[in-house]
This record gives C-alpha cells, structure tokens and sequence, in this order.
C-alpha cells in the first residue's frame, strides 16, 4: 500500500460526514467521491455518457453517466445539502461565476467540497498561476476571456510543444475545435484561500470554512469545505 494510502483513507472517511442529505457531484467521470449511504447524488457533467467517452478516450475505468447535463457554471438545481466539485474548478472559464452559482444552489446550512489540485504536484508546473484580478476581470467582462490564449499556453507548457510551430498551430486548432477540457487556470493552496476569501469579503456570500487543507506531497490537491451559514 502507498504510503500515501492510509492518509486518504482517514481524510475521504472524515470529508463523509460533510455529505449527508440530497447533492450533486459534477464531473465524476470515473472516479466518484463517496458518500453516506443514505445520502442521495445527482452526478451532472456537461457531455453525455457516449460524448464522454468520446472525449476521454485515455480513461480504462467506466464513466459515471450523468443525471443532468448542463454546464457546471449555472447548476439547474436548488436548495441542495451539499456540491462535490472535485477537480472541476481549473477546468471552468469563470471559476467566480461557478463559485456563486454553486453558493446559491446550496440550501442554508448545505456545504460545497471543492478540490483542486496543486500546480507544484501536477503537469501544470511550468505554468504562471492565474491571479485573483484575472479571474476578477473575466468574471465582470466576459467577452475578454481569451480562449485561444488559455489553450495556447496548455499547448505550450503542458504539452511542451514549441510556441508558433506548425505542430504547435495544429495541436492548438484541434484542442479548440474539440473543446478539449483543458486547466483553463492553476493555482496553489494560497491562492485558494485568497479566492475563498474575496467571495466573503467583497461579495458577502456567507461562507463558513470549515475544512482548508493545503497541498502536499501526499495530497497533491487543496481540500476545502465550505458552509453557506
């Protein structure tokens, strides 16, 4: 057993306790969070079964097949006990808009997990880490959210392939034409935090952390839990 293993295990067994009730998981894909037995999931991605299989041809394990299929952004549903958001957030355009869509879709007393992984642990090292006043930015004007530019820079420092070759240009054209799910953003643990906060701070949503665990070698992902007081 890794050593790594026993860690999770107590953590995910803990993480259980914030999960009871009705809730929705979004992007599963093939590995779900476990919940209490009692509790029941909805499991809401923005492809189909057949369309995500299409689309993460790499997986072996079986997917999830959603419930709801919808964009993760502007959750069709309300007064929920809880939200999984594992390893959603980076993927999203505007992660603020998530993040309050996701609080007013929440029931007084409901709780969102959100992880999202570490860029020091993960492929996305060599990447800048996206500032609080980028995301604030896109979120209030969002024709400025440039795409082309997000992919580029995945192209480049993930894929590795050199800025303004002919590989270059094709990858990039055929990530964009299949609207791959790319890491539109990373971060670190503080940066977490610091978003975390902005939503409190400036835009008063009446979050409780109750959960802020930070990235580390084991646990290559920040873990939050937050409750909507």
């Amino acid at each position: 057993m890794a050593k790594g293993a026993p860690l999770r295990w107590i953590e995910n067994t803990y993480l259980k306790n914030f999960l009871r009730g009705r809730g929705v998981e979004i992007g599963g894909l093939w590995k779900k969070v476990k919940v209490p037995s009692k509790s029941k999931v909805w499991y809401l991605d923005r492809l189909s079964t057949e369309d995500l299989a299409k689309h993460y041809s790499e997986i072996n394990g079986e997917i999830v097949a959603p419930d709801i299929v919808a964009d993760a952004e502007s959750l069709p549903l309300q007064e929920l006990d809880f939200i999984i958001a594992s390893h959603v957030l980076e993927h999203l355009p505007s992660p603020l808009r998530a993040l309050k869509s996701w609080y007013e879709a929440l029931r007084s007393g409901g709780t969102l997990l959100l992880k999202v992984p570490d860029k020091r642990f993960t492929f996305d090292h060599r990447r800048e880490r996206t500032s609080l006043k980028h995301l604030i930015g896109e979120y209030e004007d969002p024709s400025s959210i440039d795409v082309r530019a997000h992919y580029a820079d995945w192209v480049e420092r993930v894929n590795g392939k050199e800025l303004n070759t002919p590989e270059f240009e094709q990858e990039l054209k055929s990530l964009m034409a299949e609207n791959y799910s790319i890491h539109y953003h990373v971060w670190i643990d503080r940066d977490m935090s610091e978003i975390i906060e902005y939503t409190r701070s400036v835009w008063r949503l009446a979050w409780e952390p109750v959960v802020f665990w930070n990235a580390h070698f084991y646990r290559k992902e920040t873990v939050t839990v937050l409750r909507k007081a």
